[in-house]
Parts: C-alpha cells; sequence; structure tokens
C-alpha cells in the first residue's frame, strides 16, 4: 500500500475520477512530472496547492531557528505581543505543552532564581496533567491497522499514539513550527521550548517522546491543508482529526476530506468542541446550529454528502484543557466519535 505524497497543483477531478501525479524527491525538493516544486526543511516536506502564498504569509516560522528558549524570551521581551514571533512562541507554549506536557522536564540547568519546583531534572507537566490525556485514553486498545492518517497533527504526539496500533502513519500539519518540532521529537531527540509565564515571559523546558519515537520508516510528516491534502485517496484504514473541524474555513469540506481519505471498512476518529470563531469562518459554514455534536454524528449515520455511510462505533464527551499561561488556561468539552465506514 502507497503512502506517497501527490502533487495538489495538478490533481484534477473529472466526475468519479481523481487524476494525480505522485513527488520524487531531488535533494531538498519534491518535484512533479508538471514541474511543481516543493521544498522540504528540516525534513518535513511542504506540499500545499499554492506554497507561494504560504512561504510569503510564514516564512518567519519556516525559516526560524533552534534557539535557547532563554534566547527566545529575550527576543520578544519587547512588545507587541500580536507580531508574528511571540505569537509562534505562544503557540508552542500551548501546544507542546497540549501534547508532551507529561514527559515535560526542567533543562538540566536551571535559570537564576527558579522556583522549588523548576529545579533541573524535576518534572515540570502542567500541573493539571495534559490535554491530550484523554483523547490518548479513548485511542487505547485500537485494533491494529496497515496504514492511518492524522490531519491537524500539531506537535506530534496523536502520531505517536497512533503508531502503536498501525504499520504506518502520515501526519499532516499546517503550522510549521509545530510540525518541525514533531518530527525531531518522533526521531528521539530532545526539543526545548519555552512555557509561557506571564505575558512575554517564558520558563525554558525540555522534552523528549522516550518509547513514543517512532522509526522514519513508519511515519510521514508533511506541512500541507487538510482541506486539501497531498495524500491518496481511499488508502487509510483510519483516518484522525482531532480538535480540527473549528480550526478550518470549511467544516463540512474537512468532513468530505477525511471520507475521502478513508478506505472501505476503513473508521474516522473526529473530535471537536465546536468552538466557532469568525476570524476562521463565516457563520455559514458553521455546523449543527445549537447542537453541533448531534448534527456529525447524523451526517456520518445518514452518509449526507459524502461518499459512505458510517456506523458508529464510540461517542462521548472528552476534556481538553489547554494552558496559555501560569494564570490561565481553559478547559473545553470535545465531542469525540469513531465510526466505521460500511
Amino acid at each position: 500500500m502507497s503512502w506517497d505524497l501527490v502533487c495538489p497543483g495538478c490533481r484534477t477531478r473529472t466526475g468519479d475520477r481523481i487524476d494525480v501525479r505522485t513527488l520524487d524527491r531531488a535533494g531538498d525538493l519534491l518535484i512533479c512530472e508538471c514541474g511543481r516544486r516543493y521544498p522540504i526543511i528540516d525534513e518535513v516536506p511542504i506540499v500545499m496547492a499554492h506554497p507561494a502564498a504560504y512561504l510569503r504569509s510564514e516564512i518567519a516560522t519556516v525559516v526560524e531557528r533552534d534557539l535557547a528558549p532563554e534566547v527566545c524570551a529575550l527576543l520578544v521581551a519587547d512588545g507587541p505581543d500580536e507580531a508574528h514571533y511571540p505569537r509562534l512562541l505562544e503557540h508552542l507554549s500551548i501546544y507542546m505543552d497540549a501534547h508532551w506536557g507529561d514527559r515535560a522536564v526542567a533543562p538540566a540547568v536551571a535559570p537564576a532564581g527558579a522556583a522549588a519546583g523548576d529545579r533541573a531534572g524535576d518534572r515540570a507537566g502542567p500541573p493539571d496533567g495534559f490535554a491530550a490525556a484523554a483523547l490518548i485514553e479513548r485511542l487505547a486498545g485500537l485494533p491494529r491497522v496497515e496504514l492511518a492518517v492524522e490531519l491537524g497533527c500539531s506537535a506530534g504526539r496523536i502520531v505517536a499514539e497512533l503508531a502503536a496500533c498501525a504499520d504506518r502513519v502520515v501526519g499532516l500539519e499546517l503550522n510549521f513550527g509545530a510540525i518541525r518540532r514533531a518530527r525531531r521529537l518522533l526521531d528521539g531527540e530532545r526539543v526545548a521550548y519555552g512555557r509561557r509565564m506571564i505575558g512575554r515571559h517564558y520558563a525554558p523546558v525540555e522534552v523528549e517522546a522516550g518509547d513514543r519515537a517512532v522509526a522514519r520508516r513508519r511515519r510521514q510528516l508533511v506541512c500541507g491543508d487538510a482541506l486539501d491534502p497531498p495524500l491518496i485517496q481511499g488508502m487509510y484504514d483510519r483516518v484522525v482529526a482531532l480538535n480540527l473541524l473549528d480550526s478550518v474555513r470549511q467544516p463540512a469540506q474537512l468532513l468530505s476530506v477525511v471520507d475521502g481519505l478513508c478506505a472501505p471498512g476503513g473508521e474516522l476518529i473526529l473530535a471537536s468542541p465546536y468552538s466557532w470563531q469568525s476570524a476562521v469562518m463565516e457563520d455559514h459554514e458553521r455546523l449543527g446550529g445549537a447542537d453541533p455534536a448531534l448534527d456529525v454524528a447524523a451526517i456520518l449515520r445518514d452518509g449526507r454528502e459524502l461518499g459512505a455511510r458510517y456506523r458508529i462505533d464510540d461517542e462521548a464527551d472528552v476534556a481538553w484543557t489547554l494552558r496559555r499561561d501560569a494564570r490561565s488556561t481553559v478547559t473545553y468539552r470535545v465531542h469525540f466519535v469513531r465510526a466505521r465506514k460500511l
């Protein structure tokens, strides 16, 4: 079973037929026969229909260096808060904690004036655990499959968990800063990041995947658009999109994408708090009115505007708590659903 990346720039759809070309690697580029080229940066390919537009808007994230957290904090010490780099550091603080907070430790040399709980070698995880814990628990004990994919994989923890019950797994994420660190963690490297304390003050933290590292022959990470992934249709036995439906501009399109990727008899695993935001999507794109969970379950059961119907095998509300800083957390009640393609 192939997990080759395909060129989204020349992919064509005619009726029920989709014609694609796979990409070949040449050094730090992926090249298509159509002439399009896609960069590979720090062993993470950036593959999307319009990479130039992405690179123009995200170039600071793409070319950032692995600086010591103390240096990063110094660079953002003077505002404004909404500048690109402070926003990137805040995003990484939130989602590195969310995915790997249970494995975070203070660095080998604690900064001067560190609190007792920040001493070298002490556990430095968030006091209430880490956000992904409840979702990981729902994934425990899944039957083994050949090929799985996660759309919106962020810092990579769920990719690691999926690899425990899949021969091979693909992770796709639009935020390059997050997926670049996922690549390093899954390669078994120790990664340092700044944990946001208050405002633009950050404390250094280190994390490593340990037994959740995944050999490259068993996983592929790619920076791309979940609404137009560079992936072959109908190939994946398990398709996962956690906390993504309310983070894309067209949630109904995302449901169509995950359905298209799912192999016959495969399963979808979705989760969302349905925390709609006007900055992300227009009002008419939002699903389900006052009860999106009910609507999403009905779409899956009925196959409404999908290619197949689904049997729901597991459905629950689970907690998802994100730590913004030392004095601020937000807890979502996330709708989790696992469904089998009929």
